[in-house]
């Protein structure tokens, strides 16, 4: 076990998620298409992760980028641990 300094709380847990630049993305819609779980959605003609929870770090929405402008990440998250890909806190 590791010890945490105290007054310190433990790192929250990883969870792989597709990460948007969207200050790039084109709003082709591809990425919504790729999404078999319905995680991402469209504002202001930009492609958003909306549900996280959902993601199940497959990266098909990343793959379906034709420039590229989404990448799969480590990203401190909440939600179930049995959907999608976790790791422990710390270092992302």
């Amino acid at each position: 076990m590791k010890w945490l300094p105290f007054g310190t709380s433990p790192p929250e847990p990883l969870k792989k998620l597709p990460v948007i630049d969207r200050g790039l993305c084109t709003g082709c819609g591809l990425c919504l298409a790729a999404c078999t779980h319905g995680c991402l959605a469209f504002s202001w003609n930009l492609a958003n992760l909306v549900v996280p929870e959902c993601c199940t770090s497959e990266g098909h929405c990343a793959a379906s980028c034709p420039d590229g402008f989404i990448e799969m990440k480590w990203v401190a998250a909440k939600g179930e641990r049995g959907v999608g890909e976790w790791r422990e806190g710390g270092a992302a």
